[in-house]
């Protein structure tokens, strides 16, 4: 995938590890199906989920996911728009001391 893409793809066979970010992100498969892990918490056990295209999860800051293509699938890694706002402030905070 390159910067200017927004649409990732999964061959089948192939796993994918989301790291954690710092700000909660949703998950949209856009065509095949995933399978899906999410990392568990103190209080929540780890959990695998099938989604199929159309379907999306929310994953919480800091939730690890992995996930594979069977066969093969697309998806967006979307960020909420409070968060790309609160970033772009941040950055204009950083550039022009604002």
């Amino acid at each position: 995938m390159t910067d200017a893409q927004s649409v990732w793809h999964l061959d089948g066979g192939r796993a994918l590890t989301l790291a954690g970010s710092a700000e909660a992100r949703r998950l949209a498969v856009c065509r095949g199906r995933i399978w899906l892990t999410l990392s568990g918490t103190p209080d929540e056990p780890a959990e695998d989920k099938w989604l199929q295209a159309g379907e999306t999860v929310a994953l919480s800051a800091g939730q690890t996911a992995v996930l594979e293509g069977w066969p093969a699938a697309d998806f967006e890694l979307l960020v909420p728009p409070t968060s790309a706002s609160a970033g772009r402030a941040s950055l204009g905070r950083r550039i022009f001391g604002l």
